[in-house]
């Protein structure tokens, strides 16, 4: 597991970088002190347990994936699979952990409140488990969205007896698939696409907002990781992690790509050595630093 817990301390600069649950039987990797100078350490930790399921935050084990690829290291074990969430798996990022670690990355969707779960099966389609919470998608209004329109995630759990959340926002917008999948569980509904956060909106200048930005930085080999920053409307700073250089083709591309979504724009792409987590260990792909509806002074 490599998750939100501070099992290292943040100053810490040595190993060992996680703890051992013997009760559950499971090895808690440190989100915060994955590095070019630490993978190592990651990599033995990983070969002495032998954990049989990687789970956690996408970032946190695509990070480490490509660390491994860039110098060679590998497991000396094969795991069953990788079982990730937090963040959107990538068909790119998906074929880097398979190289890496040697088993099939599955997306899952869930929250910390346990109101809903989704997991991918065999087929790549996101299930909603039924049993789990009940899941809608909403329009502003609070009206059901049509299969392929985004809304707002809304859950209702069925499995907490304690404290029972009813209509539950999330704070995610996401849509239902057009279609039925191939697995044949018809009785799981499928998310099409988890799109990403409320608060990960960008605003054009013409007032549009849009959410749907992964597809930004796909297929640029140069790009390790990045991130978009709404300065004003008519302003957007791209946050590149690009170690062995960012290419002018791939920056024009960054620029072209943001455009095309957000209309008249000025883009900056800068090159970063690395992108901020959250508290909790979190990578944020969107950052808006517009003020918030109904925030003093408007």
């Amino acid at each position: 597991m490599i998750g939100g817990r501070l099992v290292v301390p943040k100053g810490a600069h040595g190993p060992p970088y996680y703890r051992f649950n013997a009760a559950e039987k499971q090895v808690y990797l440190s989100a915060y002190h994955i590095g070019p100078s630490t993978v190592r350490h990651y990599v033995d930790a990983l070969n002495r347990f032998k954990p049989e399921v990687l789970t956690g935050y996408a970032y946190s084990h695509v990070t480490l994936a490509r660390l491994m690829l860039d110098r060679g290291l590998s497991l000396n074990y094969q795991p069953a699979a990788l079982v990730l969430g937090s963040e959107k798996l990538t068909t790119e990022t998906k074929l880097q952990l398979q190289a890496a670690i040697g088993a099939r990355a599955f997306e899952e969707y869930g929250s910390v409140e346990n109101c809903l779960l989704a997991t991918e099966c065999e087929a790549g389609s996101l299930h909603v488990s039924s049993d789990f919470g009940i899941v809608e998608l909403l329009d502003d209004v609070g009206a059901p969205v049509a299969p392929g329109q985004p809304g707002r995630v809304v859950a209702t759990c069925l499995l907490n007896y304690t404290q029972p959340l009813i209509r539950y926002e999330l704070g995610d917008i996401a849509s239902w698939s057009l279609d039925p999948c191939r697995c044949g569980r018809s009785q799981h509904p499928v998310l099409r696409e988890v799109v990403g956060r409320v608060d990960d909106v960008l605003t054009g200048p013409d007032g549009r907002q849009v959410v749907m930005f992964h597809g930004v930085f796909l297929g640029l080999p140069s790009v390790h990781e990045g991130q978009l920053v709404q300065e004003t409307t008519s302003r957007i700073a791209a946050r590149v992690v690009a170690p062995g250089g960012l290419s002018a083709g791939e920056s024009s591309q960054i620029v072209a790509r943001i455009r095309q979504r957000l209309g008249d724009v000025t883009v900056r792409v800068d090159t970063v050595p690395h992108i901020e987590r959250t508290e909790r260990g979190k990578f944020r792909a969107v950052v808006s630093l517009l003020p918030k509806p109904g925030a003093a002074g408007e």
